[in-house]
């Protein structure tokens, strides 16, 4: 009898490849057992513009290819079109929503809207990992700038 595939997914912009980026992967992957199976859904432009007030440094099919080449990712895709946020939990019916630390989005809401669509869901933000600098794409980018501008 063989163990069912636990459905963890995780969203986000991931602009910046970098170190909270994998530990999220990773511990998400994890926080599903050993037979998860990680669907990373990517944001769209349009959305990071609305969400963040900010265009991202890589469009977002090139972000999409980034995350797909990582070996912990089972499968990705771009975020849906428009102000539904959820819809793409709903598309894709994950049994686990992992949630990075920074990400303004309240659990008891996600899980609440998707049980009046007809979906059980467990929720489960992680916590923040390591340095300051290297765990977030905005710090990382004005670090960059700041060794830029004070490069002689």
């Amino acid at each position: 009898m063989s163990e069912t595939t636990v459905r963890v997914m995780t969203l986000g912009t991931f602009d910046i490849l970098h170190l909270g980026h994998v530990k999220l992967l990773k511990n998400a992957k994890k926080f599903g057992g050993d037979n998860a199976k990680l669907i990373v859904i990517v944001a769209r432009d349009e959305n990071v513009i609305r969400e963040k007030n900010r265009k991202p440094i890589f469009p977002d099919n090139e972000r999409l290819e980034m995350i797909k080449a990582l070996k912990i990712v089972d499968e990705a895709y771009l975020g849906n079109e428009g102000t539904d946020k959820l819809k793409i939990i709903e598309e894709y019916k994950p049994d686990i929503v992992i949630l990075g630390y920074d990400q303004r989005v309240d659990e008891k809401n996600i899980i609440n809207e998707m049980k009046k669509r007809g979906i059980l869901i467990k929720v489960k933000r992680l916590e923040k990992y390591g340095n300051d600098s290297f765990n977030s794409s905005s710090k990382i980018i004005k670090m960059v700038l700041e060794k830029y501008n004070n490069f002689d």
